[in-house]
């Protein structure tokens, strides 16, 4: 998804409406911030890996990551 096709589907949703990441293994979290990455397509990735991994080549593609974390601590 690029920025525009996320923009226009935030349009859609009320003001008020929750916007999150999935968690580390399970669950979600509030995004923190968006984050500049540079990035490179891995096409064989396991199926548990993203399809893209932080690289500092020179063919890198500029995106933004929607980042977030739990900085709950363990009990």
């Amino acid at each position: 998804m690029n920025a525009q096709e996320l923009i226009d589907l935030l349009k859609n949703l009320p003001p008020d409406k929750k916007v999150v990441i999935r968690g580390y293994e399970d669950g979600f979290n509030d995004i923190k911030e968006l984050r500049n990455v540079n990035i490179v397509y891995q096409p064989d990735s396991p199926w548990y890996y993203g399809e893209y991994a932080v690289s500092n080549d020179p063919d890198t593609i500029e995106a933004i990551e929607l980042y977030g974390e739990n900085k709950n601590e363990e009990i």
